[in-house]
């Protein structure tokens, strides 16, 4: 790994460290929880499933998924399926806009 790769992880790393849990907000289309969905490349090969949707709190929209091996992608490289996601390679990645969210009240 060169210095630069370890500098976008660590870039990687902070902007991810920073989201929250959906647990704390609500989708404003439920229809768009893929929480539980497998993950595949977009030749099949399985990467585990989302555990978790991340929400950035200042944006009020989804920004990440994290799988169930613990890895964080960026949602601007899937493609969701009505019983799967996509996972594209970044580099033929396309700009997405994903869920917005609102904070949950008591």
């Amino acid at each position: 790994m060169t210095h630069h790769d370890n500098h976008n992880s660590d870039l990687d790393s902070d902007r991810f460290g920073k989201l929250e849990s959906l647990s704390d907000w609500q989708l404003v289309n439920e229809d768009q929880d893929i929480r539980g969905y497998p993950v595949r490349s977009a030749t099949g090969e399985e990467y585990g499933k989302v555990e978790d949707m991340l929400v950035d709190k200042d944006g009020e929209h989804v920004l990440a998924l994290r799988l169930t091996d613990g890895r964080t992608v960026p949602v601007d490289n899937i493609d969701i399926h009505s019983d799967h996601v996509i996972y594209r390679d970044a580099a033929a990645a396309s700009p997405a806009s994903y869920t917005r969210v609102r904070r949950r009240t008591v």
